[in-house]
């Protein structure tokens, strides 16, 4: 038995159902001897030092249990009890009556099947077993029968805790993958999210930048106004001052008006507080926006949103130069990362509908969860 194996949270289980059958050992062998007292005239000396030690023994293993079960002092010892119970019955002068070992030797095969499986099952039937038969002189069928009993139920015994340990060691090694590849996805969606905002926040202030360098004052201010909301995204800040998809893409939209020059006009029908997907809903829109208003060569942008249940669209209409979706370059981060890849790492999607010179449309769309 490999390290591993004995501290599979299923040998907790295992330890718990052989001290059970332990319990149930003792009761029964208790109130088969009582019987052999009473009606078989047995001799009262050896039933009742049996019972003694298969009671006291079964205490020991209730408190071993969780420690000294697997040890070699503890098993030799367990085995020496269950074959004094198996062997009693044949000193105990009996006139009409039988064996008053019950179910008690079974439990140390058990306790063997567990330490060593297949092997330790078997073999410790088979040495209980021929303790039990060793006088020969009575009840030599039962003894068999026993005997039978104790060989095959202890193989059994190993085989099935050894299936039970395998299957909870394939069930911890899913359970390892599964964790590694949603941690591992965690990060990917982390670092996508990151990439996604930088490009939404500080390569379109940088191009910005660009293109007014001649203004200083200009540069100036989009300088400062992306330096405080860097800082308020680094530091856990919502970046939004509203607290509903409305008030939140008119947030959107009348920083793009500023930024960027142009006319965004906005219409909402019906409303949803923010949450995550929510805000990723919103952060999808304001790239979409931005897109419209720095490529389609408009002077107006539209922006439409409605709520049906716990459906949330969101439009963007432009009637510019329009693009062809299916021909995006690799580097378009912010179509590829900010619309679509946002929209898909909190469970919605974006459909794309633009062709040459006739205009683009961007629908988002994404389920919130019921709370």
């Amino acid at each position: 038995m490999t390290t591993s194996q004995s501290s599979l949270p299923v040998d907790r289980t295992l330890r718990q159902i052989i001290v059970g059958f332990r319990y149930v050992g003792a009761v029964w062998i208790i109130a088969i001897g009582i019987l052999a007292l009473v009606e078989w005239e047995a001799r009262p000396f050896v039933v009742l030092t049996s019972l003694a030690i298969a009671g006291s023994w079964a205490i020991v293993t209730g408190y071993a249990h969780r420690t000294t079960i697997r040890g070699w002092p503890f098993l030799i010892a367990d085995l020496a009890v269950g074959s004094w119970t198996a062997l009693a019955p044949a000193f105990t002068d009996q006139s009409g009556g039988g064996t008053f070992s019950g179910g008690y030797p079974f439990s140390t095969v058990l306790v063997w099947a567990y330490a060593f499986g297949i092997p330790g099952g078997a073999a410790s039937g088979a040495i209980v077993s021929f303790i039990a038969l060793f006088p020969g002189e009575n009840q030599l069928t039962t003894d068999l029968t026993n005997a039978l009993i104790y060989v095959a139920g202890g193989a059994v015994a190993g085989w099935a805790f050894n299936m039970l340990r395998r299957s909870e060691q394939r069930r911890l090694e899913v359970e390892e993958l599964l964790a590694t590849e949603r941690s591992e996805r965690a990060r990917s969606d982390e670092r996508a999210e990151m990439a996604a905002h930088l490009h939404d926040s500080v390569l379109q202030t940088l191009t910005l930048i660009q293109k007014r360098a001649s203004e200083p004052g200009e540069v100036g201010s989009l300088a400062r106004s992306q330096e405080r909301e860097l800082r308020n995204w680094l530091y856990g800040a919502a970046g939004l001052n509203a607290e509903s998809l409305a008030g939140a893409l008119e947030e959107v939209c009348a920083d793009v008006e500023e930024r960027h020059r142009v006319e965004v006009e906005l219409v909402t029908v019906s409303d949803a507080p923010l949450d995550d997907s929510i805000l990723a809903l919103v952060s999808a829109s304001r790239e979409a926006v931005i897109n419209a208003a720095k490529f389609a060569g408009v002077d107006k942008v539209s922006v439409y949103s409605e709520v049906e249940g716990m459906d949330v669209r969101v439009f963007i209409r432009d009637r510019g130069i329009g693009f062809d979706p299916t021909a995006i370059d690799g580097d378009r981060q912010g179509v590829r990362e900010s619309i679509i890849g946002r929209m898909q790492r909190h469970g919605g999607q974006a459909a794309i509908r633009s062709t040459p010179d006739t205009g683009t449309e961007i629908e988002l769309t994404i389920t919130r969860e019921k709370t």
